[in-house]
């Protein structure tokens, strides 16, 4: 079994269906099914993180993890009510002893930029993999700008990145 973690951010229904449906939703929910099957095929723990917004998008039926990832009844789940996944303190003991936390999923620019973040200060071995997670377009800029621009961001920080080829050159 290894002792790393893939953290799987907010990959719910909410943000792939109806009005909310983000740009290149197939595209990543393909990306997050690759670092998934990666994960589980070197033994990583599997955990999901989920959003509760009560009212939002990721409430009601949008709760739910995408089926297309197929989550398995022993991968923990963890909720949360902020960007930050470590704010739900049932995370930290899911990461103890980790030697690497892979990060993939939602929103590039909210939480995963967020918990990446918590979890590099915090010092833990966080990796985020640069072309499986995405967002929306904001500002004026496209949804592959902003991702682009926080991959920056959490590199200049000095959390390190990786791509789906460099875990899996397959």
């Amino acid at each position: 079994m290894s002792r790393e973690v893939l953290l799987v951010v907010d990959t719910q229904r909410g943000a792939f269906e109806g009005e909310w449906a983000m740009p290149q939703g197939d595209a990543l929910v393909a990306a997050c099914q690759r670092a998934i099957a990666w994960a589980r095929g070197r033994g990583a723990r599997v955990v999901w993180v989920q959003h509760h917004e009560v009212g939002g998008p990721m409430s009601g039926a949008g709760f739910e993890i995408d089926p297309r990832l197929a989550p398995q009844p022993d991968e923990p789940r963890i909720l949360k009510t902020e960007p930050n996944a470590l704010s739900n303190t049932a995370l930290a003991p899911l990461l103890q002893g980790a030697a690497r936390v892979w990060v993939v999923g939602l929103q590039s620019d909210c939480c995963v930029q967020a918990t990446a973040l918590a979890a590099h200060q915090a010092g833990w071995p966080v990796t985020v993999v640069a072309d499986a997670h995405h967002t929306w377009p904001n500002a004026g800029r496209s949804a592959e700008a902003v991702r682009d621009a926080v991959n920056a961001d959490l590199a200049a920080a000095g959390v390190p990145l990786t791509t789906l080829a460099e875990l899996d050159p397959a």
